[in-house]
């Protein structure tokens, strides 16, 4: 008989999800033994026959599985292991990209629609039981149908968004990712995003971020934390959109300037920004941002909808079959990049 390969999993999943995972063969011992909070450190998990293990935050104390090989991440995004001594071993890294792209999709539109149509106008009129005199002038919103739609970071999330944009919305698709090269090998789910990259009307590299947002009707950023992305929107690219222009952040909050934004919002460089990422989380509670009339804020929440390990647990099986086949797995980070 086949040698078992032992994983542990460190997320809370449901007893229907483990045994969806431990189908994909009689080889797979499968352990659970869930955190508390994601990023804990789950060294005092381990016993040191781990091959495998899923999970939010690897174990930082490596010696303690000296078998591993592979860590599948609760995670798209990897921000969160900077400075973690796994980029300097030989264990494989990979995310859960591409599970995210129907919530978070349909979520950067629920902001995009909100600010568009003045709907938290509205909400604050309903509070106060007010029917306004003027509400044509006061409620007068954007038509995106036929609009432009920047998209700075045509990943997985990216394509949905332009997906939805071009079918849904017939907008112009202005896509932007760090190279021309063809995107590394991505979890899809069936039927969603723009897998071949066919969608945009055009291309822009990040050295023409200025060109690319002075196109815009909208702008959604949906690329990873990196040096390269840090403060990628900043008063030059504020200044360059059209006042009419609507932002929304469904990605991480070091892309922006905080300081520029505000300035922007309220001198009216642009009309509204839709936030679901910060530089610094939770939101101060003093923070300006909170209290401004065209912006919508949401508590990095925009892939919360209840499907999400249903949706992880899928690619996780995907990933195992990989393995086990001794195919290239999905969503691997190279450890150069760590994005």
């Amino acid at each position: 008989m086949s040698q078992t390969i032992p994983v542990l999993m460190t997320m809370r999943f449901s007893d229907a999800l483990l045994d969806q995972v431990g189908s994909v063969s009689p080889r797979l011992e499968i352990r659970q033994q869930s955190v508390r909070e994601d990023r804990d450190d789950i060294t005092p998990f381990l016993d040191g026959s781990e091959e495998i293990i899923y999970c939010f935050t690897p174990p930082r104390d490596l010696t303690k599985a000296p078998r591993l090989k592979w860590v599948q991440l609760h995670s798209a995004g990897v921000d969160h292991l900077r400075g973690h001594p796994i980029w300097n071993s030989d264990v494989v890294v990979t995310t859960t990209s591409g599970i995210h792209a129907v919530p978070i999709g349909e979520f950067a539109f629920a902001l995009l629609l909100a600010l568009a149509r003045k709907i938290p106008k509205m909400v604050r009129l309903q509070e106060r039981a007010e029917w306004p005199r003027n509400r044509w002038d006061l409620l007068s919103g954007l038509e995106l149908r036929g609009k432009t739609i920047g998209i700075v970071g045509y990943g997985s999330i990216g394509r949905e968004i332009g997906r939805i944009a071009r079918h849904g919305f017939n907008m112009r698709v202005a896509a932007m990712r760090r190279t021309a090269q063809a995107p590394r090998r991505r979890y899809v789910e069936q039927g969603v995003g723009d897998p071949d990259g066919r969608i945009p009307d055009m291309w822009f590299l990040p050295n023409e971020i200025n060109a690319m947002v002075s196109e815009c009707d909208v702008l959604a950023l949906a690329a990873p934390a990196t040096e390269e992305t840090r403060s990628i929107i900043g008063e030059a690219q504020l200044r360059a959109m059209k006042p009419h222009a609507l932002l929304v952040n469904i990605a991480r909050g070091e892309l922006v300037d905080d300081r520029a934004l505000v300035t922007a919002l309220r001198e009216g460089w642009i009309a509204g920004a839709g936030l679901d990422a910060f530089a610094i989380e939770p939101l101060p509670r003093g923070h300006q941002l909170w209290h401004m009339d065209n912006v919508i804020i949401s508590p990095h929440v925009a892939g919360a909808t209840g499907k999400y390990d249903e949706r992880a647990a899928t690619l996780f099986a995907e990933n195992l079959r990989r393995y086990l086949s001794g195919l290239p797995l999905m969503n691997v980070v190279p450890h150069d990049l760590q994005y």
